[in-house]
């Protein structure tokens, strides 16, 4: 079960890193002219949250607690992946 329910989340962190790769190259393209300095990098920064906001046609709104979901969903899954595949890694190799 604890095996089981690590390899669920570890899959759907995967999921979400490539959403928020592919949020920030969208954000990048849509940005990457803005004469704003770091305003332009905020915007490209802020892309995985207000793109999930227009992909659902305003279904999720901007409350703080689906902002909160969203920040989790966005960044911090991802992160997760993120160490988890290296904690594997370095796992993998000392067993070897």
């Amino acid at each position: 079960m604890k095996k089981g329910l690590f390899w669920f989340s570890y899959i759907v962190s995967g999921i979400c890193l490539l959403l928020t790769i592919i949020a920030f190259v969208i954000g990048f393209i849509e940005h990457m002219h803005d004469t704003g300095g770091f305003q332009a990098v905020f915007k490209i920064l802020e892309t995985p949250i207000t793109g999930f906001i227009k992909l659902t046609n305003g279904y999720i709104q901007k409350s703080v607690i689906e902002i909160i979901l969203l920040i989790i969903v966005s960044y911090l899954l991802p992160a997760y992946f993120i160490v988890m595949t290296n904690i594997l890694k370095r796992k993998k190799e000392q067993e070897r």
